[in-house]
């Protein structure tokens, strides 16, 4: 009988427990995900800040102030480019985070398991 109860209680808590610890599992690898790609898109940022600095300090004549200009010109378009491409990638990552989360809560509904 007390082997019984015990089994009962074990598997209440696994059902109530399990979708949490899968729950932050996900939240943990989603987590991880989001700071990498940050983590790369900064580093990236960083980049093009420092080639600009560079290049304004290797400014010393009117010839290489004009080619500054139009490097500058082309910088603003990757610039452009790249943002736009960091939001879309950002936007996927949400939207895959949600769906994970959502097929969670659909497989942790009662009468699923």
């Amino acid at each position: 009988m007390s082997n019984d109860v015990l089994n009962k209680m074990t598997e209440q808590y696994q059902n109530f427990l399990g979708p949490v610890i899968k729950a932050n599992k996900l939240s943990a690898a989603n987590l991880e995900a989001l700071v990498n790609f940050q983590m790369s898109a900064l580093q990236s940022y960083v980049d093009m800040a420092m080639a600009r600095m560079k290049a304004a300090a290797d400014i010393n004549d009117p010839a290489s102030f004009q080619a500054f200009l139009t490097s500058q010109a082309e910088m603003v378009a990757n610039l452009q480019h790249k943002f736009s491409d960091d939001a879309k990638t950002l936007a996927d990552l949400m939207n895959r985070f949600k769906a994970e989360f959502d097929k969670l809560v659909q497989d942790s509904l009662p009468g699923k398991n």
